[in-house]
């Protein structure tokens, strides 16, 4: 059920994505012939038509789209008599739209995206306040972490590494650096444990950390409690946090450009697990990477790359300050090259990096979490029957997150990337 709703969830976003394509292009008096309100591809069932926009379902259920008559190449925009189709009374073409309304129509759908999460964390901080955060605990651990084969257990709250403390607000950057420092090598790691009757038992593990970063492949969790905000502080927060993740983005991916960070870029596979992920851990965690995911999709289409929003908007950029429209026929072939450049990027990310990458991460874990489902399942007809469940071979042990999530308040950080926390304290990425 969580990787159903990991899947509409970035679905939604997308969504929401296209919708902003589409409100804009209407604002703008431009003929929106077809709206895909849900899936991409052939029309599978035609809802209704309004005001000259056919509203449909597609075949293949991801995803959404937008098409305005006059945006796509002249050899598939004409008719058969070779002139664009009519638009409807009161609307134009893309192409004989006045410019500032076509650059709204593109630069629609990212800012969407913007509003979507600004709306979402104003909504998060006006419920749950803002974090104060105390210290850093176990939220999950990735696939061979030494961490868990240590011993350590999600919800241990770590308080010391090598006798030296990591406690308050700066925990988690804390964690993340001196783990970073001593890659390679093997750190007693002290941590308090809660048991079930609510005893804390201090507890000391040896751990053999990553020669590589993540040292170790663990997911950080903020502790921490929530102080309530008033409304119009809320509001205010919610606006500054997308653009905020914004500058972090940039500066990870510029970070990451120079060499300077380990950190590896993640496909449509390792965003939906993400969303997974955070889904197991509660709605708070849930909402807020939804709000991180849509800001990343709005900042990306932003990208002067060919065959993005940003793209686009280059080459209306050009006519706005050259005062002539660019040539369409190179336009368009340079959007085809971006295009298959584009794909062939998501294609080598999703499968070296999402499937692949270091002895398959993100793969190894879905089938090791869709194992331990059927177990589950297994278990219990067994106990139905009478019959001993049977039990996980040596060796074999499911995610933690998956059998206990975590409570809503705790907001997890990826020790390779911290995670932004709704809390005005900034952690420190890792490198």
């Amino acid at each position: 059920m969580s990787w159903l709703l990991a899947i509409l969830a970035l679905s939604l976003l997308i969504v929401i994505h296209e919708f902003g394509h589409f409100i804009c292009a209407k604002i703008g008096g431009m003929h929106v012939d077809r709206f895909s309100v849900f899936g991409i591809g052939p029309v599978i069932l035609r809802l209704f038509t309004y005001k000259g926009t056919e509203y449909v379902i597609s075949a293949i259920p991801f995803g959404a789209y937008v098409h305005i008559v006059g945006m796509e190449p002249e050899e598939y925009s004409l008719d058969e008599e070779g002139n664009l189709p009519p638009a409807p009374v009161g609307y134009r073409n893309f192409r004989d739209s006045p410019l500032w309304a076509r650059l709204l129509a593109i630069a629609g759908g990212p800012i969407t995206n913007y509003l979507a999460a600004i709306i979402i964390m104003a909504g998060v901080f006006a419920s749950v306040g803002v974090q104060e955060p105390v210290g850093v605990e176990i939220g999950g651990f990735g696939v061979g972490s030494p961490a868990a084969a240590a011993g350590l257990e999600v919800g241990d709250e770590i308080i010391a590494i090598d006798g030296e403390e990591v406690r308050g607000p700066e925990a988690q950057g804390k964690v993340i650096e001196m783990t970073k420092e001593k890659l390679g090598e093997t750190v007693v790691i002290s941590v308090e444990r809660t048991s079930e009757g609510g005893e804390v038992e201090p507890l000391e593990f040896p751990v053999a950390l990553n020669a590589e970063a993540p040292a170790l492949n663990t997911t950080l969790a903020v502790k921490g409690d929530y102080m309530p905000v008033n409304p119009a502080k809320a509001v205010w927060m919610g606006v500054e946090w997308p653009f905020a993740q914004t500058k972090r983005q940039l500066q990870f991916m510029a970070k990451a450009i120079k060499g300077e960070s380990k950190g590896k870029v993640g496909g449509p596979v390792a965003i939906a697990k993400a969303i997974k992920t955070s889904a197991d851990q509660g709605v708070i965690d849930f909402l807020v990477i939804s709000a991180l995911i849509s800001t990343a999709l709005g900042m990306f289409n932003l990208f002067p790359i060919p065959a993005l929003d940003g793209g686009r908007l280059v080459f209306l950029f050009y006519e706005l300050i050259a005062r002539r429209p660019p040539n369409k026929m190179l336009e368009e072939r340079v959007h085809m090259v971006g295009m298959i450049a584009l794909l062939g990027m998501v294609a080598y990310v999703t499968v070296f990096n999402d499937i692949g990458g270091d002895k398959g991460p993100v793969w190894r874990q879905v089938a090791a979490e869709f194992e331990a489902e059927a177990m589950k399942i297994e278990a219990g007809e067994s106990e139905g029957e009478g019959e001993a469940a049977p039990e996980a071979e040596e060796g074999e042990k499911a995610p933690e997150a998956e059998a206990k999530p975590e409570p809503a308040a705790k907001d997890p950080a990826p020790e390779a990337e911290a995670k932004p926390e709704p809390a005005p304290a900034e952690p420190a990425p890792a490198e």
